[in-house]
């Protein structure tokens, strides 16, 4: 039996862009890479059309997932999804629009020879030690932003990625928490590595709590996430024990949350509360003022005893309006506020 056209399979090549390798890829997830890198051969080389159904067979892939990954392909504005099929978008010329848009059109400062000359070998030393000499536009950008903006020494810029990468269990580089950091150094008035270094000592005691919240919680590095813990401790004023004693309260949780730990911070810094001893002295209070009112109560439902008393904790929280649910010893239940909610 002979196969016709098998040779052009042989010898013919998919053409990849560089910029989805570099600058796209490393943000998709498996799904939408494999679909997005099917759609282009076939595009290149084939019909130049596929039908979601076509993938899902050749990819070995459910309707669902080919759906999640063609959204994400459609957010990151590599493809369109039209009634007539997917089409392809033209990658290069989005790119080369960007970065035209992306020029400030205000008049440039004037720099010194010096001072440019510094910023490239800093700018080159990145790009070689972090992203193997292959560095995209979309992060010379931000860096020339950084100057920009920030006014960051080249020194400081170098130490912002080594800042980053160090943050991260694997090293990996996320320019949405790199922006976190730049805001944040730039927030404390740091611009000279002289200014960095005499900040790093109360960053660094910022970051560890961040590191602990992200740890105990068992959730990544985001930047929203660093700003939420930023502001217990700037604008709250909140150290590590006060912190600690938040994120106790996720104890027994099925899923732990940031905000929920920052409700209730909140709460206490709204009642004045700012010590840890206040913390305990408040929970102690509230809980001698519940046993006399158990105590003072005459009236109790008749089966009251066929129900596991809920800890003095979750009374504690949900007192004030603060809901979380709380898995019982025996797996598989449901408490009393999980129940109410579902029904609702």
């Amino acid at each position: 039996m002979e196969i016709s056209g098998q040779e052009k399979f042989l010898l013919s090549d998919t053409v990849v862009p560089d910029i989805f390798i570099h600058e796209y890829m490393p943000r998709l997830k498996h799904a939408a890479v494999k679909c997005y890198l099917l759609v282009l051969s076939a595009f290149q080389n084939g019909k130049r059309e596929i039908a979601k159904k076509d993938l899902a067979l050749r990819l070995s892939f459910t309707p669902k997932d080919i759906n999640l990954a063609l959204q994400e392909l459609m957010e990151e504005g590599l493809i369109l999804l039209e009634t007539d099929g997917i089409k392809l978008t033209d990658l290069k010329a989005i790119e080369i629009r960007t970065l035209i848009d992306s020029k400030p059109t205000t008049p440039s400062l004037r720099l010194s020879p010096e001072v440019i000359s510094e910023r490239e070998q800093v700018i080159t030393a990145i790009n070689n030690e972090y992203f193997q000499g292959l560095m995209t536009h979309a992060w010379f950008d931000m860096i020339d932003d950084w100057f920009l903006k920030h006014k960051f020494e080249p020194a400081v810029v170098q130490a912002l990625f080594a800042e980053a990468t160090a943050s991260d269990k694997w090293g990996r580089l996320n320019r949405p928490f790199l922006n976190a950091i730049a805001d944040r150094w730039a927030k404390h008035n740091v611009r000279t590595f002289s200014e960095l270094s005499a900040f790093y000592e109360q960053n660094e005691r910022f970051l560890e709590i961040y590191r602990h919240v992200c740890k105990v919680l068992r959730i990544s590095y985001t930047e929203p996430g660093i700003r939420m813990v930023e502001s217990w401790v700037d604008e709250l004023g909140y150290d590590r024990d006060v912190i600690d004693l938040a994120l106790e309260e996720t104890t027994g949780s099925s899923n732990p949350s940031l905000k929920y730990v920052d409700s209730i911070l909140r709460r206490w810094n709204s009642e004045g509360i700012r010590t840890k001893e206040q913390v305990k002295k408040d929970r102690s209070a509230w809980e001698r003022k519940q046993k006399v009112t158990r105590r003072s109560t005459s009236v109790k439902s008749a089966n009251r005893d066929n129900y596991e008393e809920i800890s003095s904790s979750a009374d504690y929280n949900e007192a004030f309006g603060l809901r979380y649910p709380k898995l019982h010893s025996v797996p598989g239940t449901l408490t009393a506020d999980d129940s109410s909610s579902k029904e609702a």
